[in-house]
């Protein structure tokens, strides 16, 4: 899986939970601000990931930090850390 689609994986990931965290999520977008801290660890091939995510601190002005893996079987393929801001629509 090309490393993009595993990054795109993880901030999607990311963004379900940050949303799940606050009321009426229908009504707040994501926008993701920083990715950082990307490790690529190996290769893999036509297997299922696995893509836990949590939040590393409380919401802040509407500021979330995360970190994201990438598991397939019990390894870790991939890792990053994440910045996303949150926004109520209009």
């Amino acid at each position: 899986m090309p490393g993009v689609l595993q990054i795109e994986a993880m901030a999607q990931t990311g963004g379900l939970l940050v949303l799940n965290s606050v009321d009426e999520p229908e009504r707040y977008s994501t926008y993701f601000m920083k990715i950082d801290g990307v490790k690529f660890r190996q290769k893999w091939y036509l297997e299922i990931p696995h893509l836990p995510c949590r939040a590393d601190g409380p919401i802040r002005r509407g500021i979330s930090t995360m970190k994201g893996y990438v598991f397939v079987g019990e390894k870790v393929v991939c890792e990053a850390e994440f910045m996303a801001q949150i926004v109520k629509n209009k």
